[in-house]
């Protein structure tokens, strides 16, 4: 079956509307982060708003931030949590995490696997915080960008 110009490149774009076959997008790891993976499907600045795939390997961790955002988290693979909380996501478990929501994600044994979305009203996504809340650092929309493979 001919599935389309999708099937063999990794983006597609007629006016504003881009398509992305993730398959064909490299993961990365994040920066400063050891076992954390993003492929970035759809970076726009003039919108503040950035939306990815996310996985961290088994027992990883991601630095404890405050959102800056609107962040919105939908589990497609493995068990994580917030060191935060109680709960723990899987697959089909939704997350909403407003602006000022403070939290350190972690995988379980299974790891996890994760779409992702952005949208800010600057481009500040996250401040990274050291054990006393303090901010030590600061993910910009630029920070994506340099995850961000297409033209």
């Amino acid at each position: 079956m001919d599935r389309g110009i999708l099937d063999k490149i990794a983006r597609t774009r007629y006016g504003a509307i881009e398509n992305v076959n993730s398959n064909l997008v490299d993961w990365r790891e994040v920066e400063g982060q050891k076992g954390n993976y993003i492929k970035v499907l759809a970076l726009d600045t003039s919108r503040h708003r950035v939306d990815f795939l996310f996985r961290q390997d088994p027992h990883a961790e991601f630095a404890k931030h405050n959102h800056r955002c609107l962040a919105i988290a939908y589990t497609l693979g493995g068990l994580w949590g917030y060191r935060e909380g109680a709960e723990l996501h899987f697959p089909g478990t939704f997350s909403y995490e407003p602006p000022g929501s403070i939290h350190t994600p972690y995988s379980t044994a299974d790891g996890m696997f994760l779409y992702g979305s952005f949208q800010g009203d600057s481009d500040v996504m996250l401040d990274i915080l050291d054990e006393d809340d303090k901010v030590i650092d600061q993910l910009k929309l630029n920070f994506f960008a340099q995850y961000y493979d297409g033209k």
